[in-house]
């Protein structure tokens, strides 16, 4: 995880996270709802929900899917009063400048090992290759500027979602 110096954003110019005022918003971009680690990830931001919303930041979104693939899934999660983003086109990966991984990275052991164990707990379903290759990120974003990030290396990275919100305050102190 790490604090990065704050940057701006090129966001689409329909995208409904342009001009984000107020308090911060963690912007959580996932690769499919088939990706083991996204189902991981919507858990664990809605486990973390209150303690984010204490830390001071709302919560986004960002997928590649129809939106209404995504209502079932933040539903089932409890984050209907969330913002999410449909993104096909993966504008906002590019604007927050996620690469693809190389296929190597995708059968590397540690990221079977841990994708096994994960199902067990979040399932898994198909994806396309493409999406396969996104990797995920985490930002922290306020109006068009990004105050902290974690951007994974690996799609089988789990970030600290609460101490990614938690570092402005450090970086402040």
């Amino acid at each position: 995880m790490s604090a990065n110096t704050p940057g701006t954003l090129s966001l689409p110019e329909d995208s409904p996270l342009r001009g984000l005022a107020g308090r911060p918003t963690l912007v959580v971009l996932l690769r499919s709802f088939g990706c083991t680690f996204c189902r991981e990830a919507i858990a664990d931001v809605a486990a973390a929900k209150d303690s984010i919303h204490d830390a001071g930041a709302n919560i986004a979104f960002v997928h590649a899917a129809s939106p209404f693939e995504a209502s079932a899934w933040f539903a089932k999660y409890g984050l209907d009063d969330v913002m999410v983003v449909s993104d096909p086109e993966r504008a906002h990966y590019k604007a927050f400048g996620l690469r693809q991984v190389a296929v190597t990275s995708l059968v590397h052991p540690k990221a079977w090992a841990r994708g096994a164990v994960c199902a067990l707990s979040h399932g898994f379903g198909g994806q396309t290759f493409e999406m396969m290759k996104q990797l995920p990120g985490v930002f922290l974003v306020q109006q068009d500027r990004v105050l902290a990030e974690y951007r994974h290396r690996s799609p089988a990275d789990r970030p600290d979602y609460v101490a990614l919100v938690r570092s402005l305050d450090a970086a402040v102190q």
